[in-house]
């Protein structure tokens, strides 16, 4: 099974950053299947295994240096 999050993501400044965010992602954390940043929206949205936690994904986000919170599902 897979699970969505989305997390807000600040310090972001230009495309580069939101592909960083993504290949980070994508190639150094376990489970997680997609990402997607958008710098104009100031979020990631990232579709992984539903037994990765996703304060796992946030210290990714935060270790590559922004700052990244997990926001509610509506």
């Amino acid at each position: 099974m897979s699970a969505t999050y989305v997390f807000a993501v600040t310090g972001m400044h230009c495309a580069s950053c939101g592909l960083l965010i993504d290949e980070t992602l994508e190639d150094e954390v376990p489970g997680v299947q997609r990402a997607e940043t958008s710098v104009r929206k100031g979020r990631t949205v990232v579709t992984s295994d539903d037994s990765l936690d996703p304060a796992v994904i946030a210290a990714t986000i935060t270790a590559a240096g922004y700052q990244a919170v997990l926001t509610p599902q509506t």
